[in-house]
């Protein structure tokens, strides 16, 4: 299933094309399988309480699809 390149999906989303995901608010690469759903981010957390600013919510978009 082709991704936009702009599309952004957040924690818990299904992931719908293996691949790298960019993490926006830290540029963090991490590969998803597709299928399997988003979490948070392991290198500054977005997407829980700790996150960077703007980034704290469960439902803020923040992965990137990039190939």
């Amino acid at each position: 299933m082709p991704v936009a390149v702009t599309q952004l999906f957040k924690k818990g989303d299904t992931v719908p094309a293996s691949g790298s995901y960019l993490c926006v608010p830290c540029g963090y690469i991490q590969f998803f399988a597709a299928g399997t759903s988003f979490i948070e981010c392991l290198a500054c957390l977005a997407g829980t309480d700790f996150g960077p600013e703007g980034y704290r919510e469960n439902e803020q978009e923040f992965w990137q699809f990039i190939g």
